[in-house]
């Protein structure tokens, strides 16, 4: 009996897992280590028990959930992606990977099929960074990006720690984060874009990421009153803020087509209505296909908040919080997942990845790929994020055949 997803299967775990955090206008809220996300993990854990699958799980909350093989010495061939939302999210980001793998695992228990090699199903902890910053907390620790240690001392904006949420929600394991030798590794991921619709492309192989910057800005002016103090002696933190913001967008705008710059978190104190702000923290960052373009977008950042400080006479305090890529997937991998698609039919396009995904994290430690399906309007963070049954499924599908072919 050859291997083959079941369409009604994914579509239903798909949207089990949606039930979990529902928001009113049909998406998801799953933020990173609360009671949401861990019932879906937990939901999660049950559909993989039921396969027999041995689940371990790391001191940071990365979930692995491993079938064996044959041959007890070859390397994993792992897969996955993640469970968390932004608070904004639709049901396919991230989702799509995680039960992609489970599927996976599900068809080969249907067929009685034992690969050569084991396989290990992923689920990383905290990938969209809403909660916590940075994003792909859990997999940074994975592969020595970020300290153990340094990660659970992180705060949400209540103050709560990483180490708090881990143990408030009991998804601290007993691992040490580590590499764990994996053959190759291999994530499936809607596009979040409309390159893949507008060309009717049916599978988008991801042969590389972009090169972003991430940055805190901490602006700082000076305490007053709204009725006496006279505008030319105010030291305003939250209009100089919107500068910044507006001068983001303006650097972004003078890099595309490849760039891409957003100011997307806004913290204000004392947000009192009668109060000159005089501390605003914010959140952006920068990126392009071409990381020396990407540099030159944070130089142009840089002199702009020289100046805007200057004008203000505001401090701006700059905190270069993470990057990532450029990263180039393996080729030999990238070719399989194209040959794979092309084997039923299916049209493909080599594309960059614009987002941040746990994949650029593990490019580093394994050979790495990533596979798109598209996204209806090209509509992510987004309650009206959508990709359809038969998407989804041709997606599986040729993950699935990638598998078979590397573990054998």
């Amino acid at each position: 009996m050859t291997p083959t997803v079941n369409p009604d299967r994914l579509w239903q775990s798909i949207l089990d897992i949606a039930a979990i955090g529902p928001t009113p206008e049909g998406g998801s809220c799953r933020l990173a280590l609360t009671h949401e996300d861990t019932e879906a993990r937990a939901l999660f854990l049950r559909w993989c028990h039921d396969l027999n699958l041995h689940h371990e799980q790391d001191a940071i909350g990365n979930m692995f959930l491993r079938r064996e093989g044959s041959d007890p010495t070859a390397g994993a061939v792992a897969f996955g992606s993640h469970l968390d939302t932004v608070p904004t999210g639709g049901r396919f980001d991230g989702i799509f990977g995680v039960l992609t793998g489970l599927e996976i695992m599900c068809a080969l228990h249907d067929a009685g099929h034992r690969t050569r090699a084991p396989l290990e199903l992923v689920n990383w902890m905290n990938e969209e960074g809403s909660r916590f910053r940075p994003a792909m907390m859990g997999s940074r620790v994975h592969a020595g990006d970020m300290a153990l240690e340094a990660a659970l001392a992180i705060t949400d904006d209540s103050g709560i720690t990483v180490a708090g949420a881990l143990k408030t929600s009991g998804q601290a394991g007993g691992l040490t984060p580590s590499p764990r030798g994996w053959a190759c590794w291999l994530e499936a991921h809607i596009e979040q874009g409309p390159v893949m619709e507008a060309t009717n492309t049916d599978i988008g192989i991801v042969t590389g990421t972009m090169h972003a910057r991430y940055f805190q800005l901490v602006v700082t002016g000076e305490p007053s009153h709204v009725g006496p103090t006279t505008m030319d002696r105010r030291r305003d933190s939250l209009a100089a803020a919107a500068e910044v913001i507006l001068a983001v967008e303006r650097i972004a705008l003078a890099a595309e087509p490849g760039g891409r710059a957003s100011a997307s978190w806004i913290e204000n104190y004392p947000n009192a209505r009668g109060n000159v702000s005089n501390v605003t923290r914010l959140h952006c960052d920068v990126r392009h296909d071409r990381a020396a373009d990407a540099i030159a977008m944070e130089a142009s950042l840089r002199t702009a908040l020289d100046e805007i400080a200057a004008r203000r006479q505001v401090r701006i305090d700059v905190d270069p919080y993470a990057t990532f890529g450029p990263v180039h997937f393996d080729q030999n991998l990238c070719n399989l997942l194209r040959r794979k698609a092309e084997n039923r039919q299916l049209s493909t396009r080599d594309m960059t990845a614009a987002a941040g995904h746990d994949s650029v994290l593990i490019a580093p430690l394994c050979p790495s790929a990533m596979l798109f399906i598209p996204s209806v309007g090209g509509i992510t963070h987004n309650p009206k994020e959508y990709s359809t049954k038969e998407q989804v499924a041709l997606g599986a599908q040729v993950m699935l055949d990638a598998v078979l072919d590397l573990a054998g």
